[in-house]
């Protein structure tokens, strides 16, 4: 009877190498989705290998199991860490969410704030000759305290 390597033998190696590779180098950008799943489908082809070898070991190199073992390792220890920083960098984003919408509420409040006393001074029934009065070059408003220079 011949002897194989196992089907995920260099596939789930190069996987989980990949993983590990973007957890170190590019996690910080937001890649760490991808080494998430890159890790998953090399832990699940490495564990379906480890079976059919339970299953016919006569059938497969003794080494090929030992190399999907390596495998199946690398593909944790990818997931593990490229489902840290994934978890750091979504907290991140809804706490620095959370800021930014609080900080845009605020500004809607004090906006809202200003266009209620801006209404106010501003009496839509009034005609413009009846807002302004010019004299020497000063426009104002009737009832208001500003003064506006033009020139």
């Amino acid at each position: 009877m011949s002897q194989n390597k196992l089907p995920a033998d260099s596939s789930a190696t190069v996987l989980g190498i990949i993983s590990l590779v973007i957890a170190i180098t590019l996690g910080c950008c937001g890649l760490s989705v991808v080494g998430v799943v890159l890790a998953i489908i090399g832990l699940v082809s490495a564990n379906k290998s480890l079976r059919e070898f339970a299953m016919n070991p006569q059938a497969y190199y003794p080494s090929s199991r030992g190399n999907v073992q390596t495998a199946k390792i690398l593909n944790i220890i990818g997931l593990i860490l490229n489902g840290i920083i994934t978890l750091v960098l979504l907290g991140y984003l809804l706490l620095y969410g959370t800021f930014l919408f609080t900080a845009l509420n605020q500004s809607k409040v004090i906006q809202s704030s200003w266009e209620d006393e801006s209404e106010y001074y501003y009496d839509e029934s009034e005609t413009e000759e009846d807002v302004f009065v010019e004299e020497d070059s000063l426009y104002y408003y009737e009832d208001s305290i500003q003064i506006e220079e033009t020139e």
